[in-house]
């Protein structure tokens, strides 16, 4: 709605800019409205107006919402960053999917959902579940700095910490309470962010990348009044900017349909368009 809101505006703006310049160049060119619309009195010459300033902005805000909804691509730190709908489990490369702490794998609706990526993650290996549980379980050893931490029963692994498997990049995204939440504060995320692309580097072996909207799920993020997509989308590729991170094959950001209308993407574009 957000989004939807910014493109109504952006088209009237357009549409305003539009008659502006006609009725500029026709000035130029010696004729007035009256000269045009000879034998109309002046408000049919206003109601006239009124509706081709309608008409060229519903064309014009069609056109944005068309645009919007196929995402947009820009370059980050000289290297192709592509924002796009789809299904990350479609896409060639490298995925990042999302999990705990803690890098749970038991999907029964309680500690995860067969519904979220990771769940689907895991269904889509369940006839490699052991291996996957070694791979976790031996990812101490790992050449990583983000070292897990012995809690109670549990090897917690710092928030940004990546676990491969396969042609999955497993990301230690959120701490997970008693009562099987998975939550993380506003400042934890960027954090988590930086040590992610710190991660990716280390394990991605020049392949293409990959991932969601970080954060955009189930996991509740503490600090801010509400959770707001735009602002998460655009804490990911700031920090992908700071990081100095050049991802060889570049990077694709893959959102459902319903995320990308809960995005004012053309904030996003506005702000990225022209790529550092």
């Amino acid at each position: 709605m957000k989004s939807k809101k910014m493109l109504l505006k952006k088209s009237c703006l357009y549409s305003y800019a539009f008659i502006t310049g006609i009725s500029t160049i026709t000035g130029i060119l010696g004729y007035t409205v009256k000269d045009i619309f000879k034998d109309a009195v002046w408000w049919k010459c206003s109601l006239i107006l009124i509706c081709l300033f309608l008409i060229i902005s519903f064309i014009i805000f069609g056109l944005l919402v068309f645009l919007n909804r196929k995402g947009f691509s820009t370059i980050i730190n000289g290297k192709d960053v592509c924002v796009k709908n789809g299904n990350i489990f479609n896409i060639d490369g490298l995925k990042v999917i999302p999990f705990n702490e803690r890098f749970d794998t038991k999907v029964d609706d309680i500690v995860i959902s067969h519904d979220s990526l990771n769940g689907q993650m895991i269904d889509k290996n369940a006839d490699k579940l052991k291996e996957l549980n070694k791979i976790i379980r031996d990812a101490k050893n790992d050449s990583s700095s983000l070292v897990p931490v012995k809690k109670g029963e549990y090897l917690v692994y710092p928030l940004g910490r990546i676990i491969k498997f396969n042609d999955y990049l497993m990301l230690s995204m959120s701490h997970f309470d008693e009562q099987n939440r998975a939550y993380i504060n506003i400042h934890e995320y960027e954090i988590m962010l930086s040590n992610m692309w710190d991660e990716i580097r280390r394990v991605y072996a020049g392949k293409k990348i990959v991932m969601p909207l970080i954060g955009s799920g189930i996991t509740t993020i503490t600090g801010s009044k509400e959770k707001d997509n735009t602002v998460l989308l655009k804490c990911m590729l700031c920090t992908l900017r700071r990081s100095k991170f050049q991802p060889k094959n570049g990077i694709v950001i893959v959102l459902t349909q319903d995320t990308i209308d809960k995005i004012d993407l053309v904030k996003i574009k506005e702000e990225f368009k022209n790529g550092i």
